[in-house]
Protein backbone atom coordinates (compact mmCIF):
# COMPACT_ATOMS: atom_id res chain seq x y z
CA UNK A 1 0.00 0.00 0.00
CA UNK A 2 1.45 3.97 -1.29
CA UNK A 3 0.19 6.47 0.46
CA UNK A 4 1.39 10.07 1.38
CA UNK A 5 3.12 10.72 5.05
CA UNK A 6 0.14 12.36 6.29
CA UNK A 7 2.13 12.78 10.03
CA UNK A 8 6.07 13.13 11.09
CA UNK A 9 7.35 12.93 14.69
CA UNK A 10 10.62 11.64 16.03
CA UNK A 11 8.80 9.23 17.98
CA UNK A 12 4.98 8.32 17.24
CA UNK A 13 3.04 6.53 19.86
CA UNK A 14 0.42 4.35 18.32
CA UNK A 15 -3.29 3.54 19.66
CA UNK A 16 -4.92 0.44 18.94
CA UNK A 17 -8.88 -0.84 19.70
CA UNK A 18 -7.08 -3.85 21.74
CA UNK A 19 -6.65 -4.50 25.66
CA UNK A 20 -5.24 -1.49 27.36
CA UNK A 21 -5.77 1.04 30.12
CA UNK A 22 -5.50 5.10 30.70
CA UNK A 23 -2.39 4.46 33.21
CA UNK A 24 -0.88 2.53 30.07
CA UNK A 25 -1.59 4.73 27.52
CA UNK A 26 -0.06 8.15 29.18
CA UNK A 27 3.07 6.13 30.70
CA UNK A 28 3.99 5.22 27.22
CA UNK A 29 3.21 8.29 25.39
CA UNK A 30 5.61 9.89 28.02
CA UNK A 31 8.47 8.52 25.38
CA UNK A 32 6.69 9.62 22.48
CA UNK A 33 6.58 13.10 20.33
CA UNK A 34 3.09 12.37 19.36
CA UNK A 35 0.17 10.30 19.25
CA UNK A 36 -1.90 8.52 16.06
CA UNK A 37 -5.15 6.61 17.14
CA UNK A 38 -5.55 4.06 14.69
CA UNK A 39 -9.48 3.59 14.23
CA UNK A 40 -11.04 1.97 17.75
CA UNK A 41 -8.03 2.89 19.27
CA UNK A 42 -9.60 6.87 19.34
CA UNK A 43 -11.81 6.39 22.06
CA UNK A 44 -8.82 4.97 24.49
CA UNK A 45 -6.41 7.52 23.35
CA UNK A 46 -8.94 10.35 24.15
CA UNK A 47 -10.41 8.52 27.48
CA UNK A 48 -6.48 8.90 28.35
CA UNK A 49 -6.35 12.65 27.65
CA UNK A 50 -4.05 12.54 24.74
CA UNK A 51 -3.77 15.07 21.85
CA UNK A 52 -4.60 12.79 19.03
CA UNK A 53 -2.28 14.05 16.01
CA UNK A 54 -4.47 11.73 13.62
CA UNK A 55 -6.97 8.87 13.88
CA UNK A 56 -6.33 6.28 10.72
CA UNK A 57 -8.11 3.57 9.50
CA UNK A 58 -10.91 2.38 7.46
CA UNK A 59 -13.71 3.85 10.22
CA UNK A 60 -15.44 0.84 10.84
CA UNK A 61 -15.52 1.87 14.27
CA UNK A 62 -15.82 5.25 14.41
CA UNK A 63 -18.79 7.39 13.18
CA UNK A 64 -18.51 10.34 15.36
CA UNK A 65 -14.95 11.66 15.34
CA UNK A 66 -15.45 15.53 16.13
CA UNK A 67 -15.20 17.58 13.53
CA UNK A 68 -12.04 19.50 14.17
CA UNK A 69 -9.98 16.18 14.44
CA UNK A 70 -7.75 15.20 11.92
CA UNK A 71 -8.54 11.68 10.54
CA UNK A 72 -7.50 10.11 7.19
CA UNK A 73 -9.82 7.35 6.30
CA UNK A 74 -8.49 4.58 4.15
CA UNK A 75 -10.53 1.76 2.97
CA UNK A 76 -7.91 -0.65 1.63
CA UNK A 77 -9.04 -4.11 3.01
CA UNK A 78 -6.23 -5.89 2.48
CA UNK A 79 -4.13 -3.83 5.14
CA UNK A 80 -5.30 -3.57 9.03
CA UNK A 81 -5.71 -0.32 10.77
CA UNK A 82 -2.65 -0.74 12.63
CA UNK A 83 -0.31 -0.67 8.78
CA UNK A 84 -2.36 1.88 8.00
CA UNK A 85 -1.02 3.96 10.51
CA UNK A 86 2.64 2.82 9.73
CA UNK A 87 1.54 3.71 6.02
CA UNK A 88 0.96 6.97 6.50
CA UNK A 89 3.06 8.21 9.06
CA UNK A 90 7.14 8.78 9.45
CA UNK A 91 9.14 8.48 12.59
CA UNK A 92 12.27 7.14 13.84
CA UNK A 93 10.60 5.02 16.32
CA UNK A 94 6.90 3.91 16.77
CA UNK A 95 5.68 2.83 20.13
CA UNK A 96 1.97 0.72 20.06
CA UNK A 97 -0.55 -0.20 23.04
CA UNK A 98 -3.70 -1.40 21.94
CA UNK A 99 -2.57 -3.89 19.77
CA UNK A 100 -1.06 -7.06 22.54
CA UNK A 101 -3.79 -9.13 23.67
CA UNK A 102 -7.34 -9.67 23.38
CA UNK A 103 -7.78 -11.47 19.86
CA UNK A 104 -4.92 -13.44 18.92
CA UNK A 105 -5.59 -12.93 14.81
CA UNK A 106 -5.26 -9.62 16.12
CA UNK A 107 -1.88 -10.00 17.81
CA UNK A 108 -0.55 -12.10 15.13
CA UNK A 109 -1.60 -9.52 12.39
CA UNK A 110 0.48 -7.13 14.19
CA UNK A 111 3.59 -9.42 14.34
CA UNK A 112 3.35 -9.65 11.01
CA UNK A 113 3.19 -5.77 10.55
CA UNK A 114 6.72 -5.91 12.46
CA UNK A 115 8.11 -8.33 10.04
CA UNK A 116 7.12 -5.83 7.06
CA UNK A 117 8.34 -2.74 8.27
CA UNK A 118 11.64 -2.22 8.67
CA UNK A 119 11.41 0.99 10.96
CA UNK A 120 11.88 0.16 14.83
CA UNK A 121 8.39 -0.68 16.24
CA UNK A 122 7.94 -1.30 19.69
CA UNK A 123 4.82 -3.17 21.19
CA UNK A 124 3.82 -2.41 24.54
CA UNK A 125 0.98 -3.92 27.19
CA UNK A 126 1.01 -3.88 30.70
CA UNK A 127 3.93 -6.86 31.29
CA UNK A 128 6.36 -7.40 28.28
CA UNK A 129 7.52 -5.46 24.99
CA UNK A 130 7.56 -6.97 21.63
CA UNK A 131 9.62 -5.48 18.67
CA UNK A 132 11.71 -6.93 15.50
CA UNK A 133 15.77 -7.42 16.54
CA UNK A 134 17.85 -4.99 14.46
CA UNK A 135 21.07 -6.94 13.27
CA UNK A 136 23.15 -5.85 16.12
CA UNK A 137 21.26 -5.56 19.33
CA UNK A 138 22.71 -4.83 22.92
CA UNK A 139 21.66 -3.40 26.25
CA UNK A 140 22.03 -3.83 29.81
CA UNK A 141 19.85 -6.13 31.70
CA UNK A 142 19.85 -6.97 35.70
CA UNK A 143 19.92 -10.81 36.34
CA UNK A 144 17.03 -12.77 36.33
CA UNK A 145 14.82 -11.24 33.93
CA UNK A 146 12.61 -13.05 31.66
CA UNK A 147 13.61 -13.03 28.16
CA UNK A 148 12.73 -14.69 24.72
CA UNK A 149 13.03 -15.06 21.28
CA UNK A 150 10.93 -15.90 18.51
CA UNK A 151 12.05 -16.41 14.74
CA UNK A 152 9.12 -15.29 12.37
CA UNK A 153 11.79 -16.04 9.61
CA UNK A 154 14.70 -18.57 9.40
CA UNK A 155 17.11 -16.48 10.67
CA UNK A 156 20.88 -17.38 12.00
CA UNK A 157 21.52 -15.74 15.49
CA UNK A 158 24.41 -15.44 18.18
CA UNK A 159 22.65 -14.48 21.04
CA UNK A 160 24.84 -13.83 25.05
CA UNK A 161 23.90 -12.42 28.09
CA UNK A 162 21.32 -15.23 28.96
CA UNK A 163 21.19 -18.71 30.43
CA UNK A 164 21.05 -20.29 27.43
CA UNK A 165 22.97 -18.92 24.93
CA UNK A 166 23.42 -19.42 21.21
CA UNK A 167 25.90 -18.67 18.85
CA UNK A 168 25.95 -18.59 14.94
CA UNK A 169 22.44 -20.62 15.35
CA UNK A 170 19.86 -21.19 12.19
CA UNK A 171 16.92 -20.47 14.01
CA UNK A 172 13.28 -21.19 12.42
CA UNK A 173 9.58 -21.38 13.66
CA UNK A 174 9.19 -25.10 13.10
CA UNK A 175 12.83 -25.66 14.56
CA UNK A 176 14.81 -23.85 16.96
CA UNK A 177 13.49 -21.52 19.19
CA UNK A 178 14.28 -19.15 22.29
CA UNK A 179 11.38 -18.52 24.12
CA UNK A 180 11.64 -18.49 27.99
CA UNK A 181 14.96 -17.44 28.47
CA UNK A 182 16.95 -15.58 31.36
CA UNK A 183 19.06 -12.87 31.40
CA UNK A 184 22.13 -13.71 33.00
CA UNK A 185 22.93 -9.87 34.25
CA UNK A 186 25.56 -9.41 31.56
CA UNK A 187 25.04 -7.53 29.17
CA UNK A 188 22.25 -9.03 26.28
CA UNK A 189 23.70 -9.04 22.80
CA UNK A 190 22.33 -10.33 19.83
CA UNK A 191 23.26 -11.02 16.50
CA UNK A 192 21.04 -12.13 13.16
CA UNK A 193 21.95 -12.22 9.41
CA UNK A 194 18.69 -10.11 8.49
CA UNK A 195 15.08 -9.63 10.06
CA UNK A 196 12.84 -11.95 11.49
CA UNK A 197 13.76 -11.93 15.11
CA UNK A 198 11.03 -11.22 17.17
CA UNK A 199 12.00 -9.73 20.91
CA UNK A 200 9.77 -10.40 24.44
CA UNK A 201 11.13 -8.42 27.31
CA UNK A 202 9.65 -7.50 30.55
CA UNK A 203 7.43 -3.82 29.46
CA UNK A 204 9.92 -1.99 32.56
CA UNK A 205 12.87 -2.24 30.12
CA UNK A 206 11.45 0.11 27.25
CA UNK A 207 13.66 3.12 28.20
CA UNK A 208 16.72 1.33 27.37
CA UNK A 209 15.09 -0.67 24.69
CA UNK A 210 14.15 2.61 23.15
CA UNK A 211 17.53 4.55 23.52
CA UNK A 212 19.38 1.70 21.32
CA UNK A 213 16.61 1.91 18.91
CA UNK A 214 17.08 5.28 18.60
CA UNK A 215 21.01 4.84 18.51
Amino acid sequence: MSCPILHKSATILLVGAGPTSSAMIQSTAAHADSVVAADGGFKSAQAAGLDIALVVGDMDSQADLPGSQAAATITDQETTDFEKCLAVCAADVFLGVGFLGGRLDHQLAAFSALLKDQRPVVLVDEDQLVFMVPAQFEIDLEEGLPVGFYPMLQVQVTLQGVQWPLRDTDMHPAGQIATSNISSGEPLRVQTDGPGLLAILPARCLGVVLSVLRG
